[in-house]
């Protein structure tokens, strides 16, 4: 361990120095998706860290960050939270010249509310930003922020990741990190692909329909070449479109679909079976003001995971029934309620309602607990739930079935309520949302 701690001892001494932070661009993608690759589709193997208390001084399944006063802070500063370091190692046994790049894939709770300059040190060589995702000004907040990396400041080996913040504006500058992962993209040549007669490999998206315009319902599969089929253990659809930002990057128009515990969820879906056919529901997804996309993430065995193209240009069919989705204008900052306090919020809908059809509402929370209180959350007095029962402290994703009568014209009010004196319910940006479907027929 003595190895460890001097490169404990040195991340700490460059992050003291540094406000310096890269000049690297750091993104957000959902589920760790970006559009580098969307004209020819890439080769890659990610490699997740395994949190560890003896290096981490942190224990349980996740990564504590904090700022750097709080060791002597004198209410906080003994709490054992505060012995976290923010240090992990995340072991890459890559040959770093096959790499044509490299990211940063990270789960990560926001923090305190007005927690800082969320960065990271990688390997001791240069600081890299974590995109504020609105827990600067005060929200609750939780993303999947893609970051980058310099291949060159990699090691083949174990890396050394330290996370750290600042105090900003908060009581206690902290944040934490559920699941990281180096992401590492294969150069076309690379001898892992020749091995196993994968240079040339293509794979695409498939739409059954003979042209691009969309139904409610949508037929997808992957093409490749049959032989193939055998050494694909599953296949996970995405879509580009304008819709809920459910993962917290503060962008519409964007891939949807995250990782909760390393795994995709709230995309389209996955297959397992060649070849590997996905029926997509659009029917509420919103109007589009422009084209949408399709692409596949292919999990081939022995680690191997390979983006394919991206399909772009898709568009509704004429005639489908008006589909709106419906923000919040006004939160509380942040949007938190614990120890009886109330928090309320509203969304403004048309003042013609006469020819809904269905509407759902839409929401994230960070599961604190309601303690006591039986209908935690209601939309004009009428309980939804959108909790865990269990104060999982972990992130719940609600999409749930409103009844329209349960609407108004004008502005609803949405009364969020914990009874608990710790945690509570954390709503997390977007917000809650309403996403209303219309019947056509009826105007």
């Amino acid at each position: 361990m003595a190895g460890l701690g001097k490169i404990y001892v040195f991340c700490i001494v460059l992050l003291a120095v540094a406000g310096l932070v890269s000049a690297a661009r750091p993104s957000f993608g959902s589920a760790g998706s970006d559009d580098r690759w969307g004209q020819t589709g890439v080769f890659f193997r990610e490699h997740w860290a395994e949190f560890d208390a003896t290096i981490s001084n942190s224990s349980g399944r996740m990564l504590r960050v904090n700022d750097a006063e709080l060791s002597l802070h004198p209410e906080h500063g003994r709490r054992p939270e505060a012995r976290a370091n923010g240090l992990t190692l995340i072991d890459v046994p890559e040959d770093l010249f096959a790499l044509q790049g490299a990211d940063l894939y990270l789960e990560v709770w926001g923090g305190h509310p007005k927690t800082a300059n969320k960065r990271f040190l990688l390997n001791g060589k240069q600081v890299y930003a974590i995109p504020d995702d609105g827990c600067e000004a005060g929200h609750c907040a939780y993303s999947y922020p893609l970051v980058s990396l310099k291949v060159e400041q990699l090691v083949s080996g174990r890396n050394a990741v330290q996370f750290a913040c600042d105090r900003g504006q908060t009581f206690w500058g902290h944040f934490i990190v559920d699941g990281a992962a180096i992401r590492c993209y294969l150069k076309p040549g690379h001898p892992d692909l020749a091995a196993r007669g994968l240079q040339g490999f293509s794979a695409g998206v498939e739409l059954q329909a003979q042209h691009a315009a969309l139904g409610d319902e949508v037929s997808i599969t992957l093409t490749c070449p049959k032989p193939m089929e055998a050494e694909i253990e599953s296949v996970e659809y995405f879509a580009r479109y304008d819709g809920y930002d459910d993962d917290g990057d503060g962008q519409t128009n964007d891939w949807h679909g995250y990782t909760h515990d390393r795994r995709h969820v709230h995309h389209i879906g996955k297959a397992t079976a060649g070849p590997f056919p996905i029926v997509w529901d659009t029917r509420m997804i919103p109007d589009q003001d422009g084209p949408m996309a399709l692409r596949a993430l292919v999990r081939l065995k022995g680690g191997l995971c390979y983006w394919t193209p991206v399909l772009d240009g898709l568009e509704y069919a004429r005639g489908r029934h008006r589909v709106q989705m419906y923000a919040c204008r006004d939160m509380p900052v942040p949007f938190w309620s614990r120890a009886s306090q109330v928090r309320t919020a509203t969304i403004n809908l048309p003042q013609d309602l006469s020819d809904v059809e269905s509407a759902r509402l839409i929401v994230r929370i960070w599961d604190g607990g309601e303690g006591n209180v039986k209908e935690p959350f209601k939309i004009n007095g009428h309980s939804y739930s959108i909790t865990s029962s269990r104060a999982i402290h972990d992130v719940v994703h609600t999409d749930v079935e409103v009844d329209p009568s349960h609407l108004k014209p004008g502005p609803n009010t949405l009364t969020l309520l914990s009874d608990t004196e710790h945690h509570g319910i954390e709503v997390l940006l977007p917000g809650p949302c309403l996403v209303v479907r219309y019947d056509n027929s009826r105007r």
